[in-house]
């Protein structure tokens, strides 16, 4: 069994970690908080000290991490992976961010023989967790067939691995299936508004719009969360706005306006503004309900 590193520990790399744990890999995590290595040596993992140690000792490495400002840390920081990476590395970065930021890195691990693939994330904790999250890979393809590569990503996505090409391609990708999501979800989340107001109840407009062109992710995603008023984060409202952000960033740069992507942000602003970016993005519902009131 090949040794596997995660670095970061949060809730998508802490999901992944325990779905490999199960699997019986040699698991090897790092994160900047210390408690969290400590929990996951209990489950049966390695702690390292710095992402320049796990370089030197596993054979593939994965990163995910909240921000690029992070992952370049953790990639060429002073005790980066890059700092001193065992002959045959490969590093798999799993972050949503920017395109130029992944391919400064791309660039950086090939000056040091590091392969470097992209897997974007599709999808949510529950599924990292069940190791059924899909995976949307970019780099060059000899890196991608590697045999070892090839056993992890299917382990961690139950072979829902679908292969973009180059760097750039897979990143646009998650950034603009991101994007559409999130605008779904505010539509989605308005139309909750506007039915209620006519005295029908969330449940029963569920039930029957699943019949109709309105039918999206988020009926079966959050449908229990809406039920129950229950604002705890599967995605936080800032994770949202950091992700709207980057595609936004990326939509300038190519001179390619995303007019309902600036509108769908400035949504998720105001509900971090009155205090709800630690909350899901269901959190929304108390910006728009404020707007229905007094019919």
């Amino acid at each position: 069994m090949i040794k596997v590193g995660i670095i970061g520990l949060g809730r998508m790399g802490g999901a992944m970690a325990r779905n490999l744990l199960r699997k019986g890999y040699e698991l090897y995590v790092y994160d900047l908080v210390k408690s969290k290595i400590e929990d996951f040596a209990k489950l049966g993992s390695k702690g390292t000290s710095s992402p320049a140690e796990m370089a030197s000792i596993v054979d593939v490495l994965l990163t995910n991490v909240p921000k690029s400002e992070d992952m370049l840390n953790v990639y060429l920081g002073e005790n980066g992976i890059l700092k001193a990476p065992r002959p045959g590395l490969i590093a798999i970065e799993t972050t949503t961010t920017d395109i130029p930021s992944k391919l400064k890195l791309a660039e950086e691990c090939s000056k040091k023989s590091v392969g470097f693939l992209v897997a974007m994330l599709g999808l949510t904790v529950p599924q990292a967790e069940r190791g059924e999250t899909p995976l949307f890979v970019g780099g060059p393809k000899e890196i991608f067939e590697n045999p070892n590569v090839q056993r992890l990503l299917m382990d961690l996505s139950s072979g829902k691995i679908y292969y973009m090409g180059n760097i750039e391609t897979a990143v646009a990708f998650k950034l603009i299936t991101n994007t559409m999501g999130f605008a779904q979800l505010l539509v989605f989340l308005e139309g909750l508004q506007f039915v209620t107001k006519f005295g029908m109840s969330i449940e029963d407009f569920l039930k029957a719009a699943k019949d109709t062109a309105a039918y999206n992710y988020w009926f079966d995603a959050r449908r229990e969360k809406i039920l129950k008023e229950d604002y705890s984060a599967y995605f936080p409202v800032d994770f949202i706005i950091k992700d709207l952000m980057y595609t936004l960033e990326s939509a300038k740069n190519i001179n390619c306006p995303l007019p309902m992507a600036s509108l769908a942000i400035q949504f998720y602003i105001m509900a971090s503004s009155k205090g709800y970016g630690s909350e899901d993005g269901i959190a929304l519902m108390k910006i728009l309900r404020e707007y229905c009131k007094g019919r």
